[in-house]
């Protein structure tokens, strides 16, 4: 039986997109890139901010990371605005596409993905949540990433983040020097934590920043050294191992184990997904975007896998990453770098147009103007600029 003859025995009309395709010019068409390095003035931590401009005149902002030099980043994204010019601003997906087929770095895309969903926000009134199908929480569970040297230092700058709202920390494991790690280093390390929690109250949770410094080995004997501490998950026990040695160290602890910060490529999520080999996902915002993010939460998602976005960056990503959690039925937290120093602090509020990254009580408050929801500011963004 046909589809006419099925159409005119139940009465249905022809579908309103069996139509020849349109080939009608993109309904907003990307007409400017500009990329920016900025620099902390306290920790001089840098990143680079990407300014999407359109026809329409809404701008959309992303970030990518400022490595190997901010100066190096920003000419590599200069050269990229040729191949955006005319792109329709609304198809973020099939820019990322194009993109890719042209051997554009996952980085610079990910900053690319990042305003261009900014733009669709702002086009269609919508925030990022809205964007990414609506809010699955009220609220976005916040983690303050603690820099510091000494313990002296760590309890500084968690005590300032925890004035600031935050009641989740991040810390860097302090590796010894040479290659001997005795019972004094996993004491010590345990030593550490208690007396973390210890200043900073029953009430908060930590995540313990391997950076994938330590071997699968010494992975396991600090997470068997922190087991009854309860950590929220220790992240990178170990470097880029095959699926199987991760797998390995994961199965080997009740500690939950975090992975994925320098992974760009979704098959390779999936592929330690199937091997059982992570508790958290950790896909970087600055090297993933968020459409990408979404992507990998909705594999992570099949295997009951919680996803924590990794995040160094600036206040434009931080919001990205609030939007995500928002619209993710498997978030677990998102992290923020925390400066214990007033100037990086106040830096990052003027760049957002006010909006200062506090958490209430542990958890962010969701945005609900369109698009990332903040005004970035670009005069600061000019007035904090890498000077060449």
């Amino acid at each position: 039986m046909s589809a006419t003859t099925i159409r005119k025995r139940f009465g249905l009309r022809a579908a309103p997109f069996a139509a020849a395709p349109s080939t009608a010019a993109p309904s907003l068409a990307i007409t400017g890139l500009k990329p920016t390095a900025v620099r902390e003035p306290g920790s001089g931590r840098t990143w680079t901010v990407v300014k999407l401009e359109t026809v329409s005149g809404v701008s959309g902002y992303g970030e990518a990371p400022a490595t190997p030099d901010p100066e190096t980043v920003v000419t590599r994204l200069k050269k990229i605005e040729a191949q955006l010019r005319g792109h329709d601003a609304l198809s973020a997906v099939r820019v990322d596409e194009s993109l890719k087929a042209a051997g554009v770095e996952a980085a610079a895309r990910a900053a690319i993905n990042t305003a261009l969903m900014d733009v669709l926000g702002k086009t269609t009134k919508s925030s990022l949540t809205e964007t990414l199908g609506g809010r699955t929480r009220e609220k976005a569970r916040a983690m303050a990433v603690v820099s510091g040297d000494s313990l002296a230092e760590l309890n500084r700058g968690i005590a300032q983040a925890k004035a600031a709202g935050h009641l989740a920390f991040s810390v860097p494991l302090k590796m010894p020097e040479g290659p001997e790690r005795g019972r004094a280093f996993y004491k010590q390390v345990r030593e550490m934590m208690d007396a973390l929690r210890d200043a900073a109250g029953a009430d908060t949770d930590f995540v313990l920043d391997c950076g994938g410094q330590t071997t699968p080995g010494e992975g396991l004997s600090i997470a068997d050294r922190l087991q009854d501490f309860h950590l929220l998950w220790l992240d990178e026990p170990a470097g880029d191992l095959s699926d199987q040695s991760l797998a390995e160290i994961s199965a080997r602890t009740v500690t939950p184990v975090g992975y994925g910060r320098d992974i760009v490529e979704n098959g390779r999520f999936q592929d330690l997904l199937r091997q059982d080999a992570i508790d958290v996902l950790r896909p970087d915002i600055a090297k993933n975007g968020v459409t990408t993010i979404r992507k990998a939460a909705a594999l992570a998602e099949t295997y009951y896998v919680a996803v924590a976005p990794y995040h160094r960056g600036g206040p434009i990503s931080t919001a990205a990453g609030i939007h995500i959690a928002a619209s993710l039925p498997n978030s677990f937290i998102q992290e923020v770098p925390f400066s214990a120093d007033p100037a990086d602090r106040r830096m990052r509020s003027e760049i957002a147009g006010g909006w200062d990254e506090k958490p209430v009580e542990g958890f962010f408050t969701l945005p609900t103007r369109p698009g990332l929801g903040i005004e970035v500011d670009d005069s600061a963004i000019a007035k904090y600029a890498v000077k060449a």
